[in-house]
């Protein structure tokens, strides 16, 4: 591979190490706001929990006009329309759901789509939240609740790429390192979703934020660690995350900050 290539290295058992943060999918939250990008994230929630045997959540969350804030253009209150429309969307995502997946779904108000659901993810003590991504031309990009989150969360957040199918079984876990520090929380984490999931796990390292040089199969999921910017257990999406995003094709999920014993003199493996 030239200096430019990413370089994909399937992880052995020496290339894992302990981590005080065990990393399980046993509860999946799903943001759904019923357009196409939220069906997108529910196949991606769907095609995890069926692999981990985890619960899955639909959570819709309808935003809630601040006290002192008027709402404009003043259209009077339609919350209560807006919440029977969400109904209706979640009754259509329910049945998307096939019937070997442990299910609730729930409607929440909050001041923000980001705010909602990081306390639903919270309340459901998800161990991850899946979100659709925005608008535009590439399969991964963002909108403003989904930046929102990937700088706050405090759980990890997978993002489904534009037009994410689901119909593949998940089949690898990557972890992104850095080429200084191939040690890093994610690969721990990756490690334990591997296991979890009976798929390969392997580290990759982008130069540059160079992601186009991977064949990346389908099925597979990349994740990725948090910037040093991020708080303690929140999530920070760093520059080359940022770049790596704009040009993956399958699903990034952002995993928050664990300091620990063993990383926290650790540069964070994308940033």
């Amino acid at each position: 591979m030239s200096s430019k290539t990413p370089e994909v290295q399937t992880a052995g058992d020496a290339a894992v190490v302990s981590s005080d943060q065990p990393s399980a999918l046993r509860r999946i939250l799903v943001g759904f706001g019923g357009d196409d990008r939220s069906r997108d994230a529910l196949r991606l929630g769907v095609q995890l929990a069926q692999a981990s045997d985890a619960a899955l959540r639909i959570q819709l969350v309808v935003r809630q006009d601040a006290s002192f804030t008027p709402a404009y253009p003043p259209v009077g209150d339609v919350e209560d329309i807006i919440a029977e429309q969400g109904r209706g969307w979640l009754a259509e995502a329910e049945d998307m759901i096939p019937a070997d997946v442990e299910l609730s779904s729930r409607i929440s108000r909050a001041a923000s789509v980001a705010e909602g659901l990081i306390a639903a993810a919270e309340e459901f003590d998800a161990d991850l939240l899946v979100t659709g991504s925005g608008v535009g031309s590439r399969r991964l990009t963002t909108h403003p609740a989904v930046n929102a989150l990937l700088h706050s969360s405090p759980v990890p957040l997978a993002l489904a790429p534009v037009g994410h199918t689901g119909e593949d079984t998940v089949s690898h876990v990557f972890a992104a390192v850095s080429a200084d520090h191939a040690v890093h929380q994610v690969t721990d984490a990756a490690a334990s979703w591997a296991e979890q999931l009976h798929v390969p796990v392997s580290q990759v390292t982008f130069h540059a934020g160079d992601a186009t040089a991977v064949d990346w199969p389908a099925g597979g999921v990349l994740l990725i660690g948090s910037s040093r910017l991020a708080g303690r257990r929140r999530l920070f999406l760093g520059d080359t995350a940022a770049r790596i995003l704009t040009q993956l094709p399958i699903p990034l999920i952002v995993m928050p900050r664990h300091d620990t014993p063993e990383h926290r003199n650790l540069a964070d493996s994308v940033r």
